[in-house]
C-alpha cells in the first residue's frame, strides 16, 4: 500500500473510534417505579418543556424508562417523550451499592464499548467520591488507540440511586 492509502486507512479508523466511543448519553435505563406524590404531578418533554394537556394523578405509580437530567433536573422518563421531576415522586428500583455494580451499570448501557482487558477495558476508583449532588461512584473506560499512543478514557459518575452522568463526579 502507498502512503496515501495507509494514511486514509489511520483517518478512517481514528473517526470510527471516536465516533463509537464519545458517542454516549445521559439518558440511564432504569429498572423501577416512580409514585406521585398527593397532587396532580406535571410533566415535561425530553427539552424540559411543561407539557400543557397531560399531567399524572395523586399517588399513582408509574414505570421509569430511563433516568435522564434535563436542563439541570433528574427526571424519570414515564412515556415515550413525558418526563417527570424526581423531586417531585417516590422512586423504588435499582440501587449501587459498590463500585463493581456502578462499573457493571455502565458496561450494561454501553454494550458497543468493547471490554476486552487488552486495549479497552472498564475500570472503577475505590471508594465514592464527592460531587455536585452528593456522594458518587466513578467509572473510567480505558482504551489503548493504537500501539505507541497514548491512552484515552471516558468517565461516568454513578450515583446511589443508579443515575449515570457523563464525566468525572468532580464535574457533576
Amino acid at each position: 500500500m502507498n502512503k496515501k492509502t495507509i494514511g486514509s486507512l489511520f483517518i478512517a479508523v481514528m473517526a470510527a473510534l471516536t465516533v463509537g466511543i464519545f458517542s454516549n448519553s445521559t439518558d440511564v435505563s432504569a429498572s423501577g417505579v416512580a409514585t406521585t406524590f398527593d397532587h396532580i404531578t406535571r410533566m415535561y418533554n425530553k427539552d424540559g418543556d411543561l407539557i400543557t394537556n397531560r399531567a399524572l394523578g395523586a399517588n399513582t405509580p408509574w414505570q421509569v424508562g430511563i433516568f435522564a437530567e434535563i436542563n439541570g433536573e433528574k427526571m424519570y422518563q414515564v412515556s415515550t417523550n413525558e418526563f417527570v421531576k424526581a423531586s417531585e415522586t417516590s422512586y423504588e428500583g435499582q440501587t449501587i451499592n459498590n463500585e463493581i455494580e456502578a462499573m457493571n451499570l455502565v458496561k450494561s448501557q454501553n454494550p458497543s464499548m468493547s471490554d476486552d482487558h487488552s486495549d479497552y477495558y472498564f475500570s472503577y476508583n475505590y471508594g465514592m467520591w464527592d460531587s455536585s449532588k452528593g456522594k458518587a461512584y466513578y467509572v473510567t473506560y480505558v482504551r489503548d488507540v493504537l500501539p505507541g499512543l497514548p491512552a484515552g478514557w471516558t468517565n461516568w459518575t454513578v450515583y446511589p440511586d443508579g443515575t449515570v452522568l457523563d464525566g468525572k463526579p468532580s464535574e457533576n
